[in-house]
């Protein structure tokens, strides 16, 4: 049934209407016209200069996510070096206040290692 819907889909080719081609062309012609025109006026020559080391600094870092993303982690490095790594802990404490470490989490309980358990059948 899908097969015969295909094939009919496939024999009966649609021209589009001369109508609707001529908007695509106006649509287009207006497209290219507005690339000739000019963007706007020009900036004053202060603002330019300062505007272009902007438009420099966010092309080479990759735009503005990325600029602020490196100015965050550069601010956390240098509160870290600030305050030391010895405070880190005391400072950290106070977000997680859990009793137990790494090393008394139990992430794979005992019952649940049999399931690895290769006894040859695979």
């Amino acid at each position: 049934m899908v097969e015969a819907l295909l094939a009919q889909a496939r024999a009966e080719v649609s021209e589009p209407q001369p109508a609707f081609l001529a908007r695509v062309m106006e649509d287009a012609l207006e497209v290219q016209a507005g690339f000739a025109a000019p963007a706007s006026a020009p900036l004053s020559p202060r603002r330019a200069r300062g505007a272009g080391i902007m438009q420099a600094l966010r092309s080479v870092f990759g735009g503005w996510g990325a600029m602020g993303g490196l100015v965050t982690a550069g601010l956390a490095g240098v509160w870290i070096g600030f305050i030391g790594s010895e405070q880190m802990g005391t400072l950290t404490s106070s977000y997680w206040q859990s009793s137990e470490n790494l090393g008394t989490v139990n992430l794979l309980p005992v019952g649940e290692t049999l399931a690895f358990v290769d006894d040859g059948e695979f």
